[in-house]
Formats: structure tokens, sequence, C-alpha cells
């Protein structure tokens, strides 16, 4: 699987969420709801994946890359779409 189109969109909030949007593989699926996160901690970018919040209030992925690979892929490309922006 590669990623053939990435769409951003800057965020205008508060919160460490600085841009939201979807990504598509191989030209024929789309994964909306990915987001370009900063680490409160020490500022470094990460991609997170759609999820939903439990009934144990926890916050559990719903869609999310099987291999390192395509995760590692999936943030390069994402990430380096959101520094265009």
């Amino acid at each position: 699987m590669q990623v053939t189109e990435v769409r951003l969109t800057k965020a205008n909030t508060e919160d460490n969420c600085l841009a939201y949007g979807s990504v598509t593989f191989d030209g024929d699926f789309v994964v909306c709801g990915i987001r370009v996160l900063q680490n409160n901690k020490n500022g470094d970018l990460f991609v997170g994946f759609p999820s939903r919040k439990s009934q144990k209030g926890e916050y559990k992925d719903i869609c999310f890359p099987m291999t390192a690979d395509l995760r590692e892929n999936i943030s390069v490309t994402v990430i380096a779409e959101y520094e265009k922006l």
C-alpha cells in the first residue's frame, strides 16, 4: 500500500492538534480523521489515527497500520505535507 494523496487543513485550536485531514492509499481507499499532533513534552510532530473514546474514557484507534514500515511511510508523508501548509 502506498500513500497517493494527503489532504490536510490547519486546525484553529489551542491544543496539540495542528492539522487534520485524510490519506488516500493506492488511489482507491481513503482514511479520514488523520491528525498532525505536537508532543507537549518535546514538541515533536506525530500522526494520530482516527480514534473514539471508550466507555472507560480511553481513546482507541479505529484504524491503524499493521506494520512499522507502513506507519513510518504514512507519518513521513503526512508530516511532509503538513510542513508545506
